[in-house]
């Protein structure tokens, strides 16, 4: 069964507990959603937490990661519930960020690549989005394409479209 199958037979009992995420070939452990009193509270999976992880476990299940769920009633205590979200939310803005996350993948850039912050750019004051202030905060600490993922708070899409919206306001360089 899928992750979107599995969460919703869940959140429709009323259940409390984990769902474990799996490598289906390996059995390798992978993550987490929590699920309490059926709404869904928590995620860890792929270095990620919360929503993020959440997402990005979804999006891995529908681009047929071979991904295996164990369902295991427990007690989900109050500091692990991170944030509240309905299986029928989940499942509409699984929609709509499915469809942005397809369509950002041929945009995605190297994940071997180095960037560096323009300084021109910071100092011409030009206008920058949420999304590419946040993007440009985690080019201060980091410089390799996988690192911006791994610690940016934003979607992969979002991560990707503020990187393509920098470059081509000149706003970040490639380094070799």
């Amino acid at each position: 069964m899928s992750l979107l199958g599995t969460i919703e037979e869940q959140t429709t009992f009323g259940f409390t507990g984990r769902v474990n995420i799996l490598n289906r070939s390996t059995g390798q452990y992978l993550g987490i959603v929590l699920i309490a009193d059926g709404v869904i509270v928590d995620c860890t999976y792929g270095g990620l937490k919360a929503e993020k992880a959440l997402y990005l476990a979804l999006f891995d299940d529908m681009d047929h990661t071979p991904l295996k769920f164990i369902v295991e009633p427990e007690v989900v205590q109050e500091e692990h519930r991170n944030f509240q979200l309905t299986f029928e939310d989940f499942k509409q803005n699984s929609q709509t960020l499915y469809l942005k996350h397809r369509e950002s993948k041929a945009l995605k850039p190297s994940m071997d690549l180095r960037l560096i912050l323009d300084g021109d750019f910071i100092s011409r004051g030009s206008e920058v989005s949420d999304s590419e202030f946040k993007l440009m905060n985690v080019l201060t600490e980091y410089s390799l394409v996988s690192d911006i993922y791994n610690n940016c708070d934003l979607y992969d899409f979002e991560i990707t479209q503020a990187l393509v919206s920098l470059r081509k306001k000149k706003a970040i360089k490639v380094v070799k």
